[in-house]
C-alpha cells in the first residue's frame, strides 16, 4: 500500500507541472492550445535521446549519448522551447480567430503524432524509446526508498515551478496576461505587444509541460505515441477546469482530485484489474463525464480565481500618495464630466 500510495503522488507531480503550464496558456493569457501536448512529448524524446543509450538491435533512434540525467532534462527543455516557438509563430502570428487557433493547434498535434510513429528512424516509431535511465540508482530504483527518492526529485521540481508560476499571475506581465485574455483588442490598442507577450506565455506553459514529459520517461524508463495522445489534452483540461481556469491552487487541486480519485483509485476495482483494456476505456469515459459536469454545474471551479486588485497598496497602512491619488483621479474625472 506505500507503494501504492508514492507512486500516485508521483503521478500526481506530473500532473500537476502539466496543468500549471496549461493553466499560463489558457487559464492566463486565454489560448486553447490543443497541440500542448507537443511540447510535453519533446521534452520526453529528447531527454531520452540525451541520457539514454544508443539504438541497438532492432531500436532505431536519433542520439543516445548516456549523459547525465539533469543534461537530458536540460536537453528536453531546450528542445520544447524550440517547438513552442516554432509552433506559436505559425499559430500566434496567423491573427486566427480562437476557434481557428485551436482547430490549428489540433492538427498540429495529430500530424506530429503520425509523422513520430511512422518514422521508425527518429524515436522508434511505435514502439517509442527504451531502457532510459532514472535519476535513482538501478540498486534502488524498483524499492520503496527508490520510489520515495524520485518523489522527492519531483516534488522539488512541481514545488519550484508552482512557486514561479505564482509569482508570473501576481506580476505586471501576468496581469498583462489577463488583460490579453479579457481583451486583446483593447490592450494591443493602449500599444502593449501582444503577440510577443502571448509567445512568451505560450513557450513558458511548453516549457512546463516538456518538465514533466522529462521526468515522466526518467520515471517509467521509456515513452512511446501512446503516451501523449489527444486524449491526454483533455485530461490535462479537466483537471484545469476541475480546480479553476486562471487559479494555481485550483490547478494543483484539480489534479490531485482527478488523478487520485479517477486513475489511480479505478486500477483498484477488482473487475478492472484484470483488464487493462476496459479500465482505460472506462477512465477516459469518467473524464469525459466529469468535464461535462463541472461544466454544466460548476464552470468556475472548486477553487475559482480571485480577482487581483491593479492598484498599490499603501506602505505599513499608511495614506501616502497611493490611497489619495484614486480620489484625485476621481474628482479630475466629475469636474471634467459636469464642464462638459
Amino acid at each position: 500500500m506505500l507503494n501504492f500510495t508514492i507512486v500516485s503522488l508521483i503521478y500526481v507531480t506530473f500532473e500537476i507541472l502539466l496543468v500549471l503550464g496549461l493553466n499560463v496558456q489558457y487559464g492566463l493569457t486565454g489560448i486553447l492550445n490543443l497541440s500542448f501536448i507537443v511540447p510535453y512529448a519533446a521534452g520526453a524524446y529528447f531527454t531520452g535521446v540525451v541520457s539514454g543509450p544508443p539504438a541497438g538491435a532492432g531500436v532505431y533512434h536519433i542520439g543516445g549519448y548516456n549523459l547525465p540525467w539533469y543534461l537530458g532534462i536540460l536537453g528536453g527543455l531546450a528542445a520544447a522551447y524550440l517547438v513552442a516557438a516554432i509552433i506559436g509563430s505559425f499559430t500566434l502570428g496567423r491573427r486566427l480567430r480562437a476557434s481557428f487557433l485551436t482547430v490549428g493547434t489540433l492538427v498540429v498535434a495529430v500530424v506530429l503524432l503520425q509523422v513520430i510513429s511512422q518514422d521508425q528512424n527518429l524515436f522508434n516509431g511505435n514502439l517509442g524509446l527504451l531502457q532510459v535511465p532514472s535519476p535513482v540508482s538501478s540498486s534502488t530504483s524498483g524499492t520503496n526508498m527508490g520510489q520515495f527518492l524520485f518523489l522527492l526529485i519531483t516534488a522539488a521540481f512541481t514545488i519550484a515551478s508552482y512557486v514561479l508560476c505564482e509569482m508570473l499571475r501576481r506580476s505586471p506581465f501576468g496581469r498583462m496576461l489577463r488583460a490579453i485574455r479579457d481583451d486583446e483588442v483593447a490592450t494591443e490598442v493602449f500599444g502593449y505587444a501582444v503577440f510577443r507577450m502571448k509567445m512568451k506565455a505560450f513557450i513558458y506553459g511548453g516549457v512546463l509541460a516538456a518538465l514533466a514529459g522529462s521526468l515522466t520517461i526518467m520515471y517509467v524508463g521509456g515513452f512511446a505515441p501512446a503516451g501523449w495522445s489527444v486524449y491526454e489534452i483533455i485530461f490535462a483540461l479537466t483537471c484545469l477546469f476541475v480546480g479553476g481556469v486562471g487559479s494555481n491552487v485550483g490547478g494543483v487541486v484539480g489534479a490531485g482530485l482527478v488523478v487520485l480519485i479517477l486513475v489511480q483509485a479505478s486500477s483498484l476495482v477488482p473487475t478492472l484489474q484484470s483488464n487493462p483494456t476496459l479500465i482505460q476505456s472506462v477512465r477516459a469515459g469518467l473524464v469525459g463525464v466529469l468535464l461535462i459536469l463541472i461544466l454544466r454545474f460548476r464552470p468556475q471551479g472548486l477553487i475559482p480565481e480571485r480577482p487581483q486588485s491593479l492598484e498599490p497598496e499603501p506602505r505599513h497602512g499608511s495614506r501616502g500618495l497611493w490611497a489619495l491619488a484614486p480620489r484625485a483621479v476621481s474628482r479630475i474625472g466629475n469636474s471634467v464630466s459636469r464642464v462638459g
